[in-house]
């Protein structure tokens, strides 16, 4: 029972952050084209679809439909995989690596102020736990 109550006051706080700037860029980054590019940008490599669906955990069709968006806006480029003619891959152009890295930046700044208000041993502590989570999830899939 006391970490249902928890839960529920992890939800009200979570629903409450939407409105601080820090996470709305955080929720920038991880949808749509933005999370697409991020992934194409950190990994730096020409990729497969499928792998995109796979990595972010979003249907071949929804792919699909960003990839076609991001190409008409000169974001990624699709082209032939060379080792399998059938295949496509993606690569970020220039363009997007310009613009995610912009959002990036953005992001950083708001996290790292709403890091600066916790003060060190906080910010410290609130990065151990969000990894701890991203651990717990990890060795429980």
């Amino acid at each position: 029972m006391y970490y249902e109550m928890l839960a529920g006051e992890l939800l009200n706080i979570k629903a409450k952050l939407l409105q601080v700037p820090a996470s709305q860029q955080i929720s920038k980054i991880n949808k749509g084209a933005f999370f697409v590019l991020n992934y194409l940008n950190e990994h730096n490599k020409a990729v497969h679809p499928k792998e995109l669906s796979e990595k972010l955990a979003v249907s071949t069709a929804r792919i699909a439909t960003l990839l076609k968006y991001m190409e008409e806006k000169k974001l990624i480029k699709r082209t032939e995989d060379p080792d399998d003619n059938r295949q496509v891959i993606v690569k970020i152009t220039a363009e997007g690596s310009r613009i995610i890295n912009e959002i990036r930046k953005e992001a950083i700044f708001y996290i790292s102020d709403m890091l600066k208000s916790l003060g060190p041993d906080d910010a410290k502590n609130y990065i151990r736990i969000q990894e701890k989570i991203y651990s717990s999830f990890m060795s429980n899939n």
